[in-house]
């Protein structure tokens, strides 16, 4: 049995002890074994597990935590944090102070508290959550699931079928490779649903937009569905999408509130056309044809017209 309080915070392991105010569960039996603190100084202490199940809480200052191996539960404190899961499937709280979390390899939990965090969940199928302050919420590998909380945070799925889930603030929702599912919340949020790759084709599956309440963007990629909700809401299409074998579907379409948008490139399309025709699978839809081929179709919307779409050049994109 091993305990060391003071400088290294409460580093424990072999003994049963009760976080449940920091993890919020019931007690935990840590599993025996040396836990070594590296240069530590008074209040910047650095702290290193075992390839053990440790519990380890750290201190008021600023602490650099490494769970190593082993299905560790990890609890900043107060401070600007680094917490660093390693391997296995750990539980990592930031708690107060503007902390970074990383979750290595395994099904990780990763909670930010208090301050502006950043999450990285890495490999495996992680939990992600901000809180109240701007919170940076990375996926990495794996079927991940992340919510923002209150602030204007940014969610990137990256690899995995993921779910990003803004709340509230205007928030920043990345897809990324895979089938994913973006709720933006409240507030005026950015959801992109489109994951390029080198040719600059969408190399990901079907995703799942819904802006929520607000003023949202939705920016769709191959065979998208995407659903504004209430608000002035933008919905982007590119003229790539003419080359998609999907169909990107645009649900609540409203032509006196919100926008139907495509971005194109002048050099391929110098003098491009918009059309509109009817879906003639689908009562009340509509396509819309770029230079006479279908980019996407628009429900319930069957008296749109060419003139309600706002073509915009990639370059005025970028310069904005």
């Amino acid at each position: 049995m091993l305990m060391m309080v003071g400088l290294l915070g409460v580093v424990m392991a072999g003994i049963a002890v009760d976080f449940s105010g920091i993890f919020g569960g019931d007690d935990e039996e840590a599993a025996s074994g040396p836990v070594e603190g590296g240069d530590d100084t008074a209040g910047d202490p650095s702290i290193e597990g075992t390839p053990l199940e440790d519990i380890i809480v750290g201190t008021d200052g600023d602490d650099v935590i490494d769970g190593l191996d082993g299905d560790d539960q990890i609890g900043g404190g107060a401070g600007d944090d680094t917490l660093d899961g390693g391997a296995g499937a750990d539980d990592l709280h930031g708690q107060d102070g503007d902390d970074l979390l990383l979750g290595g390899t395994g099904d990780d939990t990763l909670a930010g508290g208090a301050g502006l965090d950043t999450l990285d969940g890495a490999a495996g199928d992680d939990s992600l959550a901000g809180c109240e302050d701007v919170d940076v919420l990375r996926g990495g590998d794996g079927d991940d699931s992340m919510i923002g909380g209150g602030g204007a945070d940014q969610l990137s799925g990256v690899a995995g079928n993921d779910a990003l889930q803004g709340g509230e603030g205007n928030d920043i929702l990345i897809g990324g490779m895979g089938q994913d599912t973006l709720m933006g919340g409240a507030g005026d949020d950015r959801l992109d649903g489109s994951a390029l790759d080198r040719t600059g084709a969408d190399a990901d599956g079907r995703d799942y937009l819904n802006g929520g309440t607000g003023n949202d963007t939705l920016i769709l990629g191959q065979d998208d569905w995407a659903t504004g909700g209430e608000g002035a809401d933008s919905f982007v299409l590119s003229d790539w999408l003419a080359e998609s074998t999907g169909e990107q579907t645009v649900e609540d379409y409203d032509a006196g509130t919100d926008q139907l948008v495509i971005v194109f490139d002048p050099l391929a399309h110098p003098d491009p056309e918009v059309t509109v025709e009817p879906d003639p699978s689908t009562e009340g839809a509509v396509h819309v044809l770029f230079d006479g081929t279908v980019i996407a179709r628009v429900l319930d919307c069957p008296d749109l017209t060419p003139d309600q779409i706002e073509l915009v050049a990639e370059h005025e994109v970028a310069a904005a």
